[in-house]
């Protein structure tokens, strides 16, 4: 009897969760689409009154310009939080092939060359794993993505590839203040962010894909106060 009231209370804690998700992936889908109508109308009105800019007298030319490209920057980053949204209401089944992570993370790595930290990448080369290219590629994006936002302009961000016990991973070290106080599980949860403009789903959409390869997504504290992130997944078989 034990047995089964135990057993009870996981399936109605697990049916819980699984319906808290499904309420959650349906506002990020609401959310994705009333952010991404207005976005490419309002994307186009500046640019046209980018290329008027000529007809607005010299003396103030320079501040209509670093308005336009204000409110450009603006539009991205609404661009970027809807497409986090529509990504965790929406997230593919992966389609598993053998890839090579640590091709993975330097080519995710080299996309982020423009942020104000520097990225380093190293480790073990050929580490072949079991997985979907394009959603392990979005899992370590998200991940540096992260880092970028921690670590400071003179930063270095380090990215290492491994494999250990029939395992491949990516770790990336950011050089920030580290993880707030308290478990660093709640950080997974969807709509948890630390960052002022964060949509707090980069995290739930890498512990996402790591739960469809079979593998897990771990956040530590490093000694000075900076934050380790380490996607696992499995190895591909010979």
């Amino acid at each position: 009897f034990n047995t089964m009231t135990s057993r009870l209370a996981e399936a109605r804690g697990a049916l819980q969760k699984a319906e808290r998700e499904a309420a959650w992936r349906e506002v990020a889908r609401h959310l994705a689409h009333e952010i991404k109508n207005p976005l490419t109308p309002m994307r186009l009105s500046l640019h046209r009154l980018q290329k008027r800019l000529e007809s607005v007298p010299a003396a103030d030319r320079e501040a209509v310009r670093s308005s336009l490209a204000a409110l450009l920057a603006e539009i991205e980053h609404l661009t970027r939080l809807a497409e986090q949204f529509s990504q965790y209401a929406r997230l593919p089944e992966p389609q598993f092939q053998r890839c090579d992570l640590g091709a993975l993370a330097r080519e995710a790595a080299a996309l982020h060359e423009s942020h104000t930290a520097a990225i380093r990448v190293g480790g073990e080369v050929d580490v072949m794993v079991r997985g979907d290219r394009l959603l392990l590629s979005r899992a370590v994006h998200n991940l540096l993505l992260n880092a970028c936002d921690a670590s400071p302009r003179e930063g270095t961000i380090v990215v290492r590839v491994g494999a250990a016990d029939g395992e491949g991973w990516v770790e990336v070290l950011d050089r920030g203040p580290g993880l707030p106080p308290g478990p660093a599980e709640r950080l997974f949860d969807p709509y948890v962010s630390t960052k002022n403009r964060g949509s707090g789903l980069g995290l739930s959409l890498v512990q996402d894909i790591a739960r469809q390869h079979d593998g897990r997504i771990t956040l530590e504290n490093r000694e000075g106060g900076c934050a380790h992130a380490r996607l696992t997944v499995p190895r591909a078989p010979e």
